[in-house]
């Protein structure tokens, strides 16, 4: 599934400040990487975030994203959002860039 390019463009936007950040295409998706890990990533009309299982994924997901389903209909440890606002959007790449560095 390709990734909507209006979507990566407002992550990158966001994502720029904070400073050396790679873009990586991956399997039709758009991966941001922060110190070599993915911090978010764009999958169609998605944002994605890796969040880890467990209780992370839980919390997330009380958070108001929903899990990220694979090709083949498998699931990962991602949380996602469809449609985010920017300030919604923000608060999330902001964690997901503290998650990076971390």
């Amino acid at each position: 599934m390709a990734y909507d390019t209006e979507i990566a463009d407002r992550v990158r936007a966001i994502i720029e400040a904070a400073g050396d950040v790679d873009e990586k295409r991956m399997m039709g998706s758009l991966a941001f990487l922060v110190n070599g890990r993915i911090a978010v990533g764009v999958s169609g009309d998605e944002v994605f975030f890796p969040v880890g299982g467990g209780e992370a994924l839980d919390m997330a997901l009380q958070q108001g994203a929903h899990r990220l389903t694979m090709p083949g209909g498998r699931s990962a440890p991602f949380a996602a959002l469809t449609d985010p606002s920017d300030d919604v959007l923000a608060d999330w790449i902001g964690d997901a860039i503290a998650r990076a560095l971390g």
